[in-house]
């Protein structure tokens, strides 16, 4: 091996006549040709945290010497780890062909800065060129995102159309300079000056020194503490005296851990842990390396085996030696065995039944289970498979006991869990534990029924997640979810009193899927109390109120009946209660019905709640008006859920996007994982998704995933190579998410469903497209932007204003600019018109009001935006209308933006547009409501009706003659901005009747020529697909066009309007002195300022 070969892939000569078969024993010459373009996929196995797809390899060399080996040679990549921390010993190889290999567009480097400037003033040719000749020529010009490229010191961050492909002289290089790198190459012990042999090789981590001294006595200073592990830890090729071991009992520790504990261990071991109550034998792994999941100074444990011990985060546990090697010779089998199912509603359902002893048989079956007096030991099922076999079956007497045809019942996919517990064991046990071995040839086994006792915790344990059974939210990640950690915090109290505090706990929210159910499941599952969930609408029965309180009643005493009180905790949740309990009319006929059902329903649920001491009752609503009054004078906690703030989409997005990796649906295409590229910012995505709830964002998620396999769909027919090998060859195994796939995927769910929830969205006005309101824009900027941007200068008990009211004649722009403002700064748009807050019901209008605000508040940052404000919110005590409606709204609608300025108004503004702010009531203009009061008039200069020409016009096609300045100052002062839009609509009007007319011309012409050559005529289709240029499809706006639109339009405010609007202003704006001022110029401005003609 030569000193300067590095980034050399070597396969053993098996290997490689194995994966390429077509490749002959004569093709390979000893002792390191290899035929050309020899391409392989490789994934190191063991270490998902570095390693998680497949990567793209040049084949360098194949060795005569190895067998069914890889080697790497002085590899770039693997330079950052020291070689004893490299334990893996496994990889997944295979061939491709070069074809398949797609190619790279763009490929975005990050180099030092020294390297950067040598390279920046360079030509992208020449960039090109030294890329695919010299700096990725020795890998075969293959690139994957996150190699190094070791000649410049730089890494390939980014791959654009895929993660990984070749490139040639049409791929583009980006380069991006990294001058705060944290560590090149050179520093992670990669010197390409000295170019060092680093080929990796496992007995240097052997040889690295494990040294013991065997005349000591086994010390047990060295404590753990305790983690679970987050799933069951695969071995290849486990020793045969293994494969029986109960999996429960293998525990792992950091490969630097075993120097610590003082005594001779290999990997494997068996070994004793010692808590402060009681001994286990387990056997002892290391980690392979290297890792980022699991930290040094801990013993991580099976949940199971942790849940049984009793062990918290806090607990400690020491290890010491035991002499033995086999946990069957160690652990003595138990005679008689008691196993009882603990009482849950899965257990006691008894369609399920059938499906988990099933499942029971076989796992006592298939290893030797090891197991104390009062462990726990859960069984998973799918609950929908199980349901189908109940259905299915037929034996009248195998539905009696649940045991029809145990063997062949399939697992299907688990998602709910029944846990069994040992009541009672016997046996003679002389090892100084009390474990046993079930063996079911020797051990009896005795089924004792239900068992009613406390569900393991998932708070500290995680078994959900180490079972494999479908993720639910943790709310306890974060601190942003306050109803979550209200709710935690009462079922806390009610577990830790030792009187019945009988709590009830209503759930309610003014929006659907907002995660009330959710909320309620993973406190559940997280402080192991057990669920009785019960949907309301299965309640229902119309005129046969007393079978439904028979059902009520049937449903719970099934599970706590004839319970003592301490065994386990109960939680009695009611969806959908204000379905069952509704609020009666007494103009209903039907409304004594209803309240003689809802007083027997609370009367059932009272006497629950006084019976027994270990239940909370919780229920939810959708809409808490419409709930019984009774019902609401029996409840101690009402927990109101919002639309998600911005920090709770983010972890929400966090959760929904790391549980794509490790799913797997059923459907070919999308049975690879998906993730997310490097430049997806969640915090973009948590901003763009403002005023959704969790159901949108999981439609989401599932659109994205659409967008995705559509996307590389297409892709695959552009290059064509097959999708599938695509995404195993360009993406490494995995479906890339790239930003435009959250971004279609999102403003599709606002268009979805903005009509039925009001989901507000931004709009797309630009300060671009207005013209002649520069001044007004400042303005804006200082009442809108400081909050934004510097909410700190707002803690100390400032104020901050968010009103503003835009006032002046019609067709100025007063709509447009607030939807500017929106886009601007990136803002949710909210427009509300009069009327829609109108309504018949007493009480509903001013309820309108609040769900406005509210929805604001749950979209923020908001603008919302109130058009013709003086319909909305006209003076008080002016109106005809009998009931007082619009003094009502008026009063409600100042309440509402009197509590902008409080923490919950943070991020919402408020902008009212009106032509006549003399109609509107004088509290809505104090300080704090709409305090900043803008005037929108026409333009009164050439240059201001010149800029609002430029901003309509700038998309036009215009001659070269045309001159707007011109235009402009044949254009009266009474124009305004919509006179402008209407003259600029018409002169585009006129150019595409001139052009239609011209082409019309051009046709005849044609067809006459075509008569004379005694042809058949044409249609206009024709002509424009066989004889039209590109100047006959342009519409280019001339002066005429202009002219002609200028001389038959009409000002749409008259100079006698604009005065009055200007006496407004003035009696807004100004007090007397400045008023009566300008009123003293007043025939100098309708002399020089206003042009009649």
């Amino acid at each position: 091996m030569q000193r300067n070969e590095f980034d050399i892939v070597e396969i053993s000569k098996d290997i490689f006549a194995e994966i390429f078969p077509g490749v002959t024993e004569e093709d390979i010459e000893y002792p390191i040709h290899v035929p050309e373009n020899n391409f392989i996929l490789v994934r190191l196995l063991g270490a998902p945290d570095y390693f998680d797809k497949f990567q793209i390899l040049k084949v360098g060399r194949v060795s005569f010497k190895l067998t069914k080996s890889i080697v790497f040679i002085n590899s770039s990549n693997m330079a950052k780890f020291n070689s004893d921390e490299l334990t893996f010993n496994l990889a997944a190889v295979k061939s491709i062909d070069v074809a398949s290999i797609p190619k790279l567009s763009q490929v975005f480097v990050s180099v030092p800065n020294d390297i950067y400037h040598l390279l920046k003033d360079k030509t992208q040719q020449a960039i090109k060129q030294l890329f695919v000749f010299q700096f990725l020529a020795g890998n075969g010009n293959v690139v994957n995102e996150g190699d190094a490229i070791r000649l410049i010191n730089g890494r390939a961050n980014l791959c654009e159309p895929v993660a990984q492909g070749k490139v040639d002289l049409d791929t583009n290089f980006v380069l991006i300079n990294q001058s705060d790198a944290s560590k090149s190459l050179a520093e992670n012990g990669s010197d390409v000056a000295n170019e060092v042999d680093s080929e990796l090789d496992l007995s240097s981590y052997l040889s690295s020194g494990l040294q013991f001294d065997t005349h000591t006595k086994p010390s047990k200073s060295t404590k753990f503490y305790v983690q679970p592990l987050f799933e069951k830890m695969n071995f290849e090729h486990p020793p045969e005296a293994w494969r029986k071991e109960d999996k429960e009992l293998f525990v792992f520790i950091n490969n630097s851990d075993f120097t610590k504990l003082g005594f001779p261990v290999f990997n494997g071991d068996l070994v004793k842990i010692n808590t402060e109550k009681e001994s286990v034998i387990v056997r002892i792994f290391g980690f392979t390396e290297p890792q980022l999941s699991f930290e040094m100074g801990y013993i991580y444990l099976s949940p199971i085996l942790l849940i049984n011990l009793q062990l918290d985060e806090n607990s400690e546990v020491t290890v010491e030696s035991v002499q033995g090697d086999s946990l069957i010779t160690l652990i003595p089998v138990a005679e008689s065995a008691t196993i009882s199912r603990v009482s849950s509603q899965i257990t006691m359902d008894k369609t399920y039944q059938q499906s988990f002893f099933s499942s029971l048989k076989t796992i006592l079956s298939d290893q030797l289970k090891c197991v104390k007096e009062g462990d726990y030991f859960p069984v998973v099922i799918d609950t929908v498979l199980a349901k189908v076999m109940f259905d299915n079956a037929n034996d009248e007497n195998n539905e009696e006991n649940g045991e029809q045809n145990l063997e062949v019942i399939p697992v299907g996919n688990p998602d709910a869990v029944a846990w069994f517990k040992v009541t009672d064991i016997k046996g003679t046990n002389e090892v100084g534990t009390n474990q046993f071995l079930i063996n079911p040839t020797k051990t009896l086994l005795v089924s004792s029924g239900v068992e009613s006792s406390r569900l393991p915790a998932n708070e500290h344990a995680n078994w959900h997640q180490y079972l494999n059974l479908p993720p639910i939210f943790n709310y306890s990640i974060s601190n942003d979810f306050k109803y979550a950690q209200e709710f935690r915090k009462i079922l806390k109290t009610c577990l830790s009193s030792k009187i019945n505090l009988r709590t009830s706990i209503l759930l309610t929210s003014m929006s659907r899927g907002i995660g009330k159910t959710t909320l309620v499941r993973s406190t559940c599952i997280d402080m192991g109390l057990n669920l009785i969930e019960l949907d309301c609408f299965d309640f229902i029965n119309p005129g046969q109120e007393l079978k439904t309180i028979g059902l009520l009643n049937g449903k719970i005493d099934k599970l706590i009946a004839n319970v003592p009180n301490q065994s386990a905790f109960h939680v009695i949740y009611l969806k959908h209660i204000e379905n069952l309990v509704p609020k009666t009319d007494e103009n209903d006929q039907n409304s004594s019905i209803f309240a003689s059902l809802a007083l027997k329903v609370i009367e059932a649920l009272t006497e629950y709640s006084e019976k027994y001491s270990n239940l909370v009752v919780v229920m939810s609503c959708n809409d808490y008006d419409k709930l019984n009054d009774n019902l609401k004078s029996i409840l101690k906690f009402t927990i109101e859920f919002t639309v998600p703030t911005e920090n709770e989409r983010l972890e929400i997005f966090k959760y929904l996007i790391a549980n794509e990796k490790c799913k797997t649906p059923l459907t070919d295409l999308t049975s690879y994982p998906f993730e997310p590229r490097k430049d997806i910012n969640s915090k973009t995505l948590a901003l763009q998704s403002a005023g959704l709830t969790p159901r949108d964002l999981i439609s989401i998620i599932k659109k994205s995933k659409k967008l995705a396999i559509k996307r590389l769909t297409k892709l695959s027919k552009e290059l064509c190579i097959s999708v599938e090998s695509l995404i195993n060859i360009g993406n490494g195994g995995v479906i890339t998410w790239i930003p435009e796939d959250f971004e279609a995927a999102i403003n599709e769910a606002r268009n979805q469903f903005s009509d039925s929830i009001g989901a507000p969205r931004i709009p797309n006005v630009k300060w671009e497209d207005i013209g002649g309101l520069d001044l007004v824009k400042d303005e804006i900027l200082d009442t809108i932007d400081m909050p934004l941007k510097h909410p700190e200068l707002f803690n100390n008990g400032l104020k901050k204003r968010s009103g503003i009211l835009f006032y002046g004649p019609p067709g100025t722009g007063k709509t447009l600019l607030a939807k500017a403002i929106a886009t601007n700064f990136s803002l949710n748009f909210f427009s509300v018109k009069g009327p829609e807050l109108l309504n018949m019901y007493i009480g509903e209008s001013e309820a309108n009001v609040r769900r406005v605000f509210q929805r604001a508040r749950d979209a923020k940052p908001c603008v919302i935006f109130f058009d013709e404000l003086d319909s909305v919110a006209p003076k008080r005590g002016n109106q005809g209308d009998s009931g007082g409606v619009m003094d009502r709204i008026v009063s409600q609608l100042l309440a509402e933006l009197d509590g902008m300025s409080s923490e919950g108004g943070d991020g919402v503004f408020v902008v009212g547009a009106t032509n006549r702010p003399d109609l509107l009531d004088e509290a809505l203009l104090r300080p704090g409501r709409f305090d900043k009061m803008l005037y929108l008039g026409i333009s009164d200069t050439d240059d201001k009706q010149t800029k609002i020409l430029e901003a309509l016009t700038r998309k036009f096609q215009l001659d070269d003659v045309v001159d707007l300045k011109k235009i402009a100052e044949k254009c009266s002062f009474t124009y305004t901005g919509a006179d402008f839009y209407a003259l600029c609509s018409d002169s585009m009007l006129n150019a595409m009747t001139r052009v239609a007319g011209e082409v019309d011309e051009k046709i005849k012409a044609y067809n006459a020529d075509m008569v004379a050559q005694n042809k058949n005529e044409v249609n206009s289709r024709w002509w424009f697909d066989n004889v039209a240029t590109k100047e006959d499809t342009t519409v280019l706006v001339k002066m005429e066009d202009f002219i002609k639109a200028q001389n038959e339009l009409n000002p749409s405010v008259s100079a006698e309007e604009l005065q009055h609007y200007l006496r407004v202003r003035e009696n807004f704006e100004g007090g007397k002195e400045k008023a009566q001022a300008k009123l003293t110029n007043g025939d100098e401005l309708t002399n020089g300022s206003i042009k009649i003609e």
